[in-house]
């Protein structure tokens, strides 16, 4: 995939659609999008061109409306965000991430042993 970093509004926007039915229009992404806070109409027109030109949605025009179909799944890009925060660690085992994020309690125990279950069921063979 090796789709660059979106900026969190960018992000926001995708996320919106991701969890919409395709394709949707600008204004139920924007009405989706307002659930949280309101969304001016020309900035998210701006936001969508910007998807657009970056590869991340395909748009067409059906009347007076434009509607927008993802081209990158969720997953894809989480998986691609997640191995670049991976490597930004100069060095670091994933061992060495999980023991950081434990000792700073951004995991519990719990989260720990579900970990646990998932790589033991993962490497049975």
């Amino acid at each position: 995939m090796k789709k660059e970093k979106l900026p969190d509004t960018e992000l926001r926007v995708m996320q919106a659609i991701w969890h919409m039915d395709a394709p949707a229009s600008t204004s139920e992404i924007r009405e989706e999008l307002q659930k949280e806070r309101p969304w001016n109409l020309s900035a998210l027109q701006t936001l969508l061109g910007r998807l657009v030109g970056r590869g991340f949605l395909s748009t067409e025009k059906n009347g007076k409306n434009r509607y927008y179909t993802p081209l990158v799944a969720e997953e894809e890009y989480l998986a691609e965000d997640s191995r670049r925060y991976f490597q930004k660690w100069q060095g670091g085992t994933l061992r060495d991430l999980v023991a950081c994020l434990y000792e700073s309690r951004s995991v519990t125990k719990a989260d720990l042993e579900e970990l646990k279950a998932f790589i033991e069921q993962e490497t049975k063979e």
